[in-house]
């Protein structure tokens, strides 16, 4: 069978066994010989062919390879793929024309296999600040991964920039060969881009499992807050706003850190997170301009978290299983559960340097079975919000907690985060939390000194209906300082509206 320019259609899918490559190696221990030649030559007949399937019917051993447009890799099973040779330094993938400023490779897929970085034997970046990473996409649009394991990641097992609809699908993330403090994040997006679905993605990562930063240490604040590039992270990678992005199924085992949104200046908007859980360290989802006034965040939701924690690994800021900061028109999270805590870190902390405009809790699920996090303030206020809704939460202490600890806490030392950033980033002198108006609805808690506690800054209105509380120590708010508007408490069961 022939196409119209008379080409064998067959061509066209090529096999690495048949075109010089010995495929000798191991995708879990390496070794083999350098099948980078042959299979670099295959992949470079792709623009004169119009498109490239390449399967990979075995394990080979690379120094690197770079895909053009309208190119396919397929590796047959999980044990068959591409392993990163000793002291590479590169890309174990990388689109064949990386851009910051141009999207010129298009429609590019990987399915199947195991792509191995080697991490122990990398260096972290080269010395025009590129990382040393398993896939790397610059400038792309219409990219395809599906059904692949990423091993050993140097730094990111995906680092994608500047880019438009990316799906990636069913992606396991092993990292056995743990490094401390060497970012080695699981899937990390930058701006510009749009139209991003990451589904089922498992494993292990020791930084940001997953991170979607319109921009990161790449660029700089200038005096006015407008967002200039620099070339910290490399040449390719670009700054710029992101949007329409939807995570749905990650399952994490024993990773450092979960989620990371992250904005200085440039729009993350319409982020939708769903179905997450597993086990983790320090935090697992952490919002915020990175210790910097600023932040352009818009519309974030996320929906079904449960999430259990193991001790922190990081001690540059307190465990936390949210921590929300900068400049956010709305922030919503549903069914959320936070089931027998080993420490009293907060299930959301608003910092210093936030500024949000609503905020709801909606479906908020807290048991506690021994005195180990008796003390929490499960949420902790250090920031500005209009508007704070809680609906549909449930505290529940068993017998062996102490009572102690609240719901909500409004300024005080334990909403302060513990580490300051850049000459930019907030003072402590500046800290002033405040509430506009903090809803309360269909709340049932026990074994508490109060549900809310204003410490310092202010209050403007409380408003609650449908509260049930058992062995409070107090009234529903404890009105400890700063100032404080109007109380409306309705149907109330078990407690005094105001201490």
């Amino acid at each position: 069978m022939t196409s119209a320019t008379g080409q064998g259609i067959s061509e066209r899918v090529v096999y690495a066994s048949r075109c010089g490559a010995r495929l000798d190696c191991n995708v879990w221990t390496g070794g083999g010989t350098d099948d980078t030649a042959a299979l670099q030559a295959v992949l470079d007949r792709a623009p004169q062919m119009g498109h490239l399937h390449l399967v990979i019917d075995g394990a080979a051993l690379v120094r690197g390879l770079d895909v053009h447009s309208n190119t396919t890799i397929e590796c047959l099973n999980p044990a068959c793929g591409l392993y990163l040779a000793d002291g590479s330094d590169r890309y174990l993938v990388r689109n064949a024309h990386p851009s910051r400023d141009a999207r010129l490779d298009r429609n590019i897929t990987l399915l199947g296999g195991t792509y191995n970085g080697n991490c122990r034997n990398q260096v972290h970046h080269t010395p025009d600040n590129t990382a040393t990473t398993i896939l790397g996409f610059f400038g792309v649009e219409c990219v395809t991964i599906r059904d692949i394991t990423l091993r050993d990641q140097r730094t990111y097992a995906v680092h994608l920039t500047n880019w438009r609809r990316v799906t990636m699908q069913s992606i396991a993330i092993d990292l056995p060969a743990r490094m401390q403090c060497e970012n080695q994040d699981g899937i990390h997006v930058q701006g510009p881009g749009e139209f991003l679905v990451l589904r089922d993605i498992q494993g292990c990562a020791w930084d940001d499992f997953i991170a979607i930063n319109a921009d990161d240490g790449n660029c700089d604040l200038d005096e006015n807050g407008t967002v200039v590039w620099n070339n910290l992270a490399g040449p390719n990678v670009s700054v710029g706003p992101v949007t329409d992005v939807l995570i749905d199924g990650v399952m994490v085992e024993d990773a450092a850190q979960c989620i990371r949104l992250l904005s200085r200046g440039s729009r993350l908007d319409r982020v939708i997170v769903r179905n997450v859980t597993g086990t983790y360290r320090s935090f697992g989802v952490w919002i915020n301009p990175w210790q910097e006034l600023g932040g352009n965040f818009g519309s974030l939701v996320f929906d079904t978290i449960d999430l259990r924690h193991g001790p922190a690994n990081y001690d540059y800021t307190p465990p936390f299983l949210f921590s929300v900061g900068g400049r956010i028109d709305a922030l919503s999270l549903r069914n959320i559960t936070h089931l027998h805590p080993t420490d009293a870190r907060p299930v959301v902390r608003v910092d210093a340097n936030g500024d949000i405009g609503s905020l709801t809790v909606d479906g908020l699920q807290i048991i506690e079975v021994d005195e180990r996090a008796a003390d929490a303030r499960y949420l902790q206020v250090g920031g500005r919000i209009d508007e704070l809704t809680l609906r549909d939460v449930s505290v529940r202490r068993g017998p062996g907690t102490l009572v102690d600890g609240c719901l909500v806490e409004i300024g005080g030392p334990s909403s302060r985060p513990s580490y300051w950033g850049p000459e930019t980033a907030v003072a402590p002198r500046e800290y002033e939390a405040r509430v506009g108006r903090l809803c309360l609805h269909q709340v049932c808690a026990e074994r508490l000194n109060h549900l809310v506690t204003l410490q310092s800054g202010a209050l403007d209105g409380l408003y609650a209906s449908g509260i049930v509380c058992s062995e409070l120590a107090g009234a529903v708010l404890a009105h400890r300082g700063g100032s404080l508007g109007e109380v409306h408490v309705d149907a109330l069961h078990g407690a005094a509206p105001v201490d």
